[in-house]
């Protein structure tokens, strides 16, 4: 056999192992994917029931059958966000971006867990990420502004929020959490606006309710702050914050009566913290009444609502005059 013939033999036999090698290895990944499936659909029903620690078994054992499964490592990293173990979530989601450097989600996940984290700078660089790879992505943007409005850069985090209202109009979420920035921001004609369009999409939305009557209160429009509030009660009977700023409310307007009774449902719902005791005080103390605006002072105290102890002396001397 001479030299060409072994030529000709090395290359076809290189040929075949080109050939052969990646398609076996390339069937060896549909069936470890096949294989990995059911495991993962299981992970992802344990999370949606709340139990984690299946979840994350069901997810390891997928990415032992298949290191390279993104989609599982995305989902081990919400689990993980969601025990706030948030250095797991990180290095999951940032295992799954090595694996799909355009998997636009897992950005946006990293990025909310840096956010959470209060690393802020890398935390934009991750939504930046993800709006470079899908310029609508609305979670994104969402999240952009929430930590522009952290730094008080309220424009910036009003152009945020502008951008989602491009791309779906009836978005109420984003509409309240403008409003929420332009109350900040001091400008609350803007903000009763955007409460009020979320509540047209959103007639149920309780919050907004509560934070347009708060917007009201500040600018002495308080029978409309009382309207809000009690709109807001009516749709959740258990909101404490409503209670507490109808019970201001009344307090401004001289309804001390009203007040209490608001008050008084505050440490009916939530016995155990002393803010209810502390504003039935204050409102006892208007009216005179020092020795039990003393006693429920005290009990805020002994339930650990912070309490300036000059504010406590002044009640104790009240009481002794």
């Amino acid at each position: 056999m001479n030299n060409t013939t072994h030529k000709k033999i090395y290359i076809i036999s290189v040929c075949l192992l080109l050939t052969l090698f990646p398609c076996f290895s390339h069937s060896q990944m549909e069936v470890s994917l096949k294989n990995a499936e059911p495991y993962f659909k299981m992970g992802v029903t344990h999370f949606d029931k709340g139990d984690h620690e299946q979840a994350i078994l069901q997810f390891n054992k997928v990415l032992e059958m298949n290191p390279s499964y993104s989609e599982a490592y995305f989902m081990r990293g919400r689990v993980f966000s969601v025990k706030m173990e948030y250095d797991s979530a990180i290095f999951n989601y940032t295992k799954a971006i090595d694996l799909n450097p355009k998997y636009v989600d897992a950005y946006n996940n990293r990025g909310f867990i840096y956010n959470q984290k209060g690393e802020y700078s890398r935390a934009l660089a991750d939504f930046d990420k993800a709006l470079e790879i899908d310029s609508k992505h609305i979670a994104a943007y969402m999240n952009r502004a929430i930590i522009y409005n952290l730094r008080e850069q309220y424009e910036q985090a009003i152009v945020e929020y502008n951008k989602v209202v491009q791309i779906n109009p009836r978005f109420a979420l984003a509409y309240y959490n403008r409003g929420a920035v332009y109350r900040k921001w001091g400008k609350f004609h803007r903000a009763i606006s955007d409460y009020t369009i979320a509540l047209e999409m959103d007639p149920k939305h309780f919050m907004a309710y509560n934070n347009r009557g708060v917007v009201y209160g500040i600018i002495g429009k308080y029978e409309e702050a009382i309207s809000d509030f009690s709109k807001a009660i009516e749709i959740n009977a258990l909101y404490v914050d409503a209670y507490s700023n109808r019970g201001i409310t009344q307090c401004q307007k001289g309804k001390y009566d009203e007040a209490l009774s608001d008050f008084s449902k505050i440490i009916e719902i939530i016995p155990k913290d002393g803010m209810g005791y502390f504003y039935r005080g204050v409102t006892y103390h208007l009216i005179d009444e020092y020795e039990k605006s003393l006693v429920d002072m005290k009990r805020a105290i002994i339930l650990g609502y912070p309490i300036p102890l000059n504010f406590l002396a002044l009640i104790e001397d009240s009481q002794h005059r």
